[in-house]
């Protein structure tokens, strides 16, 4: 199958889920089918999370601190990116407000249609495509943009049972990651920073006025801390 055998077209309400990224032909002809890209996609509200394969072990790393210099230099290579979808006509952009890699020279802008059960997307700005596969389709979405009180932003998406978190600190660390709600745990299955994984988020709202909201985090030696944010725009019933 190739870019051109598309045509049946996509509307973004049709998106929300978890995308599962199988194919990528660059400008140059070259193809990838190993860098593990995962694409949560909510409302509107979206969080992509793009890793290397294969990837170091990372057995015993709990924090920071803790990290070799070989896998410093793969999470390096680790890429994604959160923000907004916005759809005009069959072009959908994917405008990003958080992001772990500096922004190219062009927007972030595809044509998308479906062959089959394959979406493809095709690019506006660069000759590329690529295929996607939908892992779960999405019925029950809301997102919330973040801010804390330093400067710091947020995104925190739900999907039915999945979730999409995006940080970035005054300081610099940007975490992208995806997680499973189990009963009333939220826990990072997916990450940008690897010893997060299995760690709990644990979105709760601060008092009853449910303007701020903390979330479980640690330090760069892995001591828990909690971070307390204001929340600012929101989509869907957020509920916790």
């Amino acid at each position: 199958m190739n870019a051109h055998e598309t045509d049946t077209p996509v509307r973004m309400a049709d998106c929300a889920g978890l995308w599962e990224r199988t194919l990528l032909v660059d400008p140059d002809g070259s193809q990838d089918i190993t860098t593990d890209v995962r694409w949560l996609q909510g409302i509107t509200r979206f969080v992509d999370l793009r890793r290397p394969m294969p990837r170091p072990d990372f057995t015993g790393v709990h924090c920071a601190a803790d990290l070799t210099d070989q896998q410093r230099a793969w999470m390096r290579m680790q890429d994604g990116f959160a923000g907004q979808l916005t759809q005009y006509a069959d072009v959908f952009h994917w405008r990003r407000s958080i992001e772990l890699q500096p922004p190219g020279p062009h927007p972030d802008e595809g044509r998308m249609s479906y062959a089959a059960d394959v979406l493809v997307e095709v690019g506006v700005h660069a000759d590329y495509f690529e295929h996607w596969i939908r892992d779960s389709p999405g019925q029950d979405c809301w997102a919330m943009e973040l801010r804390s009180g330093d400067g710091g932003r947020a995104l925190l998406v739900r999907v039915d049972r999945l979730f999409g978190w995006a940080m970035r600190t005054t300081a610099g660390t940007v975490e992208l990651s995806l997680g499973s709600i189990e009963g009333r745990e939220w826990i990072i299955t997916d990450s940008a920073l690897p010893y997060r994984e299995s760690q709990r988020l644990a979105p709760r709202w601060v008092g009853d006025s449910r303007i701020h909201l903390h979330t479980n985090d640690i330090d760069d030696h892995g001591a828990l801390r909690t971070r307390e944010w204001l929340i600012g725009h929101t989509e869907g019933n957020v509920t916790l």
